[in-house]
Order: structure tokens, then C-alpha cells, then sequence
């Protein structure tokens, strides 16, 4: 997302809305700081240039809990995973825009879009907040098997669909 800027209202102080220049989309009002600094730093940071993801993990720890599992289309995934998927598409020069964001009672729901040289993607993911970090996740991905093979965790071949017999 490039162009990522904060509109106040002057009708209310209180209230905080994030527009994405790229497509005009408002994000959300009266953001927690965790979902702020997700929407506004981490994701914005996807903004289809090639980046070493050493520079950009800081922003990764402020918002994702030490314990953080997610399932992805019914595989569960852990923050290290989760980090190794999100180098490899910082590597990419991935370009991230948000296309649904809500909020719900200690959760997120947050649609986008991810696209690359390899991919385009609509990722869909419900994000449980605990201590002001992403707690947990479930998430759907269509292409999230094949991605992930690229990514492999400690060596190991993760593996998805029906295997051959």
C-alpha cells in the first residue's frame, strides 16, 4: 500500500480513519495500537518493492505475540513459519492493499490483497488480539500450499493435498 496517510475528523478528535491512496479505502476508526501499527506500518511496508526482511521483523514483534499459531486453510502455522512466509514476500516484492478490515470484540477480520511476480492473492484472515498482540489467527488462502512449499521450515518438506500412493 503506498500513500498510506491518517484523515482526522473534524467533527470528532477521537475518531481516526486510515485511507490508502492507492484505492481510497477507509480502513477503521478508533484503531487499537497493536491493529495500527499493522494496518498503518506493517502491511504498508508491502508495497511491491524487494526488501531484506531484517529491516522491516521489528515491526513483525510489535504486533505478533511469542506464542502466535494460525491455521491456514486447516494447517496450523507458528510465528516462525508465519516470519519465513512474510520474508519470502518481502523478498518478492510483494504489494499488499486492503480490501475488508472490521473489528469484533478482541479480534480483527481483515481481507487483502497480496500480489507479487509469482502471485495474486485474496487472503482472508480472523485475528484474535490478547495483550495487545495477535494472539491467534484463522485464515484462507487459495494459494497457501503452494507458497508455503517454497518456504520450508528447518529443512523439513511440508506437504498438502492428497499424497500418491
Amino acid at each position: 500500500m503506498i500513500g498510506l496517510e491518517r484523515l482526522s475528523s473534524a467533527e470528532d478528535k477521537q475518531q481516526t480513519q486510515l485511507v490508502c491512496s492507492s484505492d481510497e479505502t477507509v480502513i477503521s476508526s478508533n484503531l487499537t495500537p497493536c491493529e495500527e501499527i499493522f494496518i498503518s506500518e506493517y502491511l504498508a511496508e508491502f508495497d511491491g518493492t524487494k526488501k531484506n526482511y531484517e529491516e522491516i521483523e521489528y515491526l513483525f514483534e510489535l504486533i505478533y505475540d511469542d506464542e502466535y499459531t494460525d491455521i491456514i486453510n486447516g494447517k496450523q502455522v507458528t510465528k516462525i513459519q508465519l516470519r519465513k512466509i512474510h520474508a519470502k514476500h518481502f523478498s518478492l516484492g510483494s504489494r499488499a492493499s486492503i480490501v475488508h478490515f472490521e473489528r469484533g470484540v478482541g479480534s480483527v477480520f481483515v481481507k487483502y490483497r497480496l500480489s507479487n511476480d509469482k502471485n495474486d492473492m485474496f487472503i482472508q484472515s480472523n485475528l484474535y488480539i490478547e495483550g495487545n498482540k495477535f494472539k491467534r489467527a484463522r485464515t484462507l488462502d487459495d494459494s497457501f500450499g503452494k507458497f508455503l512449499q517454497g518456504c520450508a521450515y528447518k529443512g523439513q518438506a511440508l506437504t498438502f493435498g492428497k499424497r500418491k500412493q
